[in-house]
């Protein structure tokens, strides 16, 4: 169909920073096989490279008759949507303002797309539901672009930094009926229906994880895996997300008794000392707010005012798995609810700023998240909050003896243990140290230096060492 470009203001060039190389945007020619510090798209093309064929596909099927009708829980989630007024019109909004950016864009960009005609463009209110529809139906595929492992976002990353994207996905209600969603195509992720893109019989099929590009990327490096059957081993596509290394490839190094490993493997994100207990943490992306890390659990907050923070990001591609990061005792741990798909307010939606990993100190404090206490004899508190981003929802802390509720008494932990995993994903996590306790590593420190290291730092690496070993 022919569109026509809404009226709007001149764009401003945007002042936020913006991740990659050389021209600071990642293009088709600066992309690497996987960008380890990128999550989601900072660019039209990589948001297109997905739309584009999704898009044709739902066409071909209309024309033919053939497009599925939707699953309960979309038919569902769309009455809901359409029965409650101000739902439909913030969906409707959604859709509009998203279109409208696209005709904003400057003409170097739009040069760059111009192969892809409207890229971006959601045709209507009953082609949002038919989009999501296709995406719950079907497994995320390998490519070697920044837009990897998270189709979802992939559809949502523009428009949920709208006005009105913002308004519904901070929204308790919206995100209540979108939980179901998530959990339609969690269902089918579980399912063997998910493993064709693990199929042995036809290994180098679009967006295949076991591809020859899949393994020069690294998917499988160290990792458990049997090419001789069926989905490589695993039952789901699910099952394979959380795919376990191969016994002995991360070791948990140093002294139990003196240091912190990291327990969680990621790309270094961001620091930050002196941390306080309450900051508008939606105004500025560097702030972090300890009382809403911890889900306004003020007592559990207060043990770590003045102390530090360090934030790490996982690529789809990453391990994602959590595993205990010291020796001594888990205090309490539990999953605390939050949003889906929202962003800081303040982000904007500017080429290069529309992306999730701008937000993941932001989504620290209003994603579902797992958080994990625990009690060192020399380093003191040290919390481990592993956080999901946008269609990585799901959290689980399993076994679920390490669910350790308050009042309950502390159980014994060694390092290394596992404790819990995302699911269907890339995600962040944050590790919270006492003030005047630990000395943390320098790659720590000096996280954003690292935020495109073209491998995560290995878990069970040493991330802090007890200050009170250093003076003895």
């Amino acid at each position: 169909m022919t569109l026509s470009p809404p009226t709007l203001k001149p764009k401003q060039p945007s002042k936020v920073r913006i991740e990659g190389a050389n021209s600071n945007l990642l293009s088709l020619d600066n992309t690497g096989p996987i960008q380890m510090g990128f999550w989601v798209p900072n660019r039209v093309w990589a948001t297109a490279k997905f739309l584009v064929p999704l898009r044709d596909a739902i066409a071909k099927k209309k024309k033919a008759g053939a497009l599925a009708p939707l699953r309960p829980e979309l038919q569902d989630f769309k009455t809901w949507v359409t029965s409650h007024s101000v739902y439909r019109m913030w969906v409707t909004a959604m859709i509009d303002q998203a279109n409208a950016f696209v005709w904003s864009l400057d003409k170097e960009t739009r040069k760059e797309i111009k192969g892809d005609g409207d890229v971006l463009w959601i045709e209507g209110y009953n082609n949002f539901f038919e989009i999501l529809n296709e995406i719950v139906t079907t497994s995320p595929a390998f490519n070697t672009t920044a837009m990897v492992g998270t189709p979802m976002n992939g559809f949502l990353a523009v428009a949920m930094a709208t006005e009105a994207g913002l308004a519904l996905f901070h929204d308790t209600q919206f995100n209540l009926q979108f939980r179901q969603v998530l959990d339609a195509w969690n269902t089918f992720l579980k399912s063997s229906d998910s493993l064709d893109k693990l199929d042995i019989n036809d290994p180098e099929k679009e967006g295949s994880w076991i591809s020859k590009a899949a393994w020069e990327a690294g998917v499988w490096d160290q990792m458990v895996c049997d090419d001789t059957k069926p989905g490589y081993g695993y039952n789901s596509w699910n099952a394979f997300f959380i795919r376990k290394f191969v016994a002995g490839a991360r070791p948990f190094h140093g002294d139990p008794r003196i240091n912190i490993n990291i327990g969680c493997e990621t790309t270094p994100w961001q620091y930050e000392n002196n941390v306080k207990l309450e900051t508008p943490f939606w105004a500025k992306d560097v702030n972090y707010s300890l009382l809403d890390l911890f889900g306004g659990q003020r007592q559990w907050a207060k043990l770590f005012e003045g102390g530090q923070i360090y934030q790490g990001f996982l690529s789809a591609t990453h391990y994602h798995r959590w595993n205990a990061p010291l020796d001594g005792t888990l205090v309490r741990s539990w999953v605390e609810p939050g949003t889906y798909s929202a962003q800081r307010p303040g982000q904007g939606e500017d080429s290069g700023t529309w992306e999730g990993t701008e937000s993941q100190p932001y989504l620290g404090h209003v994603a579902a998240r797992a958080i994990f206490i625990f009690e060192h004899e020399l380093c003191g508190y040290v919390a481990l909050i592993c956080i999901g981003m946008v269609e990585v929802s799901t959290c689980v802390i399993e076994p679920s003896q390490f669910i350790v509720e308050e009042g309950s008494d502390p159980i014994s932990i060694t390092r290394g243990t596992e404790i819990g995993h995302f699911e269907f994903g890339g995600s962040t996590h944050m590790m919270v140290f006492q003030r005047d306790r630990v000395r943390l590593e320098d790659w720590a420190v000096n996280a954003v230096q690292h935020q495109n290291d073209p491998n995560p730092t290995a878990m069970g690496s040493i991330i802090a060492t007890a200050i009170a070993n250093e003076t003895e």
